[in-house]
């Protein structure tokens, strides 16, 4: 558990030497988001895609494979550290967004999309963003995982946008969906779906991380 925590520990620490690139594209996304909330679930994914694919490629550049190997550290352990990153980067950027909706309710009330069903569809599109690029990077490395981010992207970008556009132009669909989360309890089952995805993802990454070769 020791070497989990030291490797996340680590990685948040690497997350200062890339977080420029990271910061500029949140503060681009943030002033969209104020003016427009249906940018928001895409602010949430790219945030946890970009801060973990820029963490894991600036470990990559760096030889963190190799370092793996040496250290007496379970294979294992490293990716396990890589979801705490991405759940730490989530819990963050909940903050954040919460913050940005607020603003932006003040500004476009009229264009308000409820924070019950904001936060489920952009906390699952976050999360199945992480469940599937960590795999991913582990499996082809950098240089080829840049293909997959993209397509990860793109599918962050549509797809939550388009069914929070749809359920905003139809009040008697948020009526529902409201009652239904009131009534049977969907964040429940909004996290059970969650943690289903980052279990079953946990178990590929560590099954494709342990037979990966390292090569010098």
């Amino acid at each position: 558990m020791n070497n989990i925590i030291n490797l996340t520990k680590m990685s948040f620490t690497n997350l200062k030497s890339v977080y420029k690139q990271i910061w500029f594209i949140w503060i681009v996304w943030i002033g969209v988001a104020i003016f427009n909330p249906f940018f928001l679930n895409m602010l949430f994914g790219l945030s946890i895609l970009l801060t973990l694919y820029q963490v894991m490629a600036y470990e990559d550049n760096n030889g963190i494979n190799y370092l793996i190997s040496f250290l007496p550290v379970k294979r294992s352990e490293y990716v396990i550290s890589r979801y705490l990153l991405g759940i730490g980067s989530l819990l963050l950027s909940i903050i954040v967004i919460y913050i940005v909706h607020l603003v932006s309710t003040q500004i476009n009330p009229l264009k308000e999309v409820p924070i019950k069903i904001l936060l489920p569809i952009s906390i699952t599109s976050a999360i199945l963003a992480m469940s599937v690029i960590i795999p991913l990077v582990l499996k082809f490395g950098i240089n080829k995982g840049r293909v997959f981010m993209s397509i990860i992207i793109m599918a962050i970008a549509m797809a939550p946008i388009s069914i929070i556009s749809d359920i905003s132009k139809n009040p008697k669909m948020i009526d529902n969906i409201m009652n239904i989360i009131n009534n049977i309890g969907l964040p429940i089952i909004v996290s059970i779906i969650n943690i289903v995805m980052i279990l079953i993802s946990i178990f590929i990454s560590i099954k494709l991380y342990q037979h990966k070769e390292i090569k010098e």
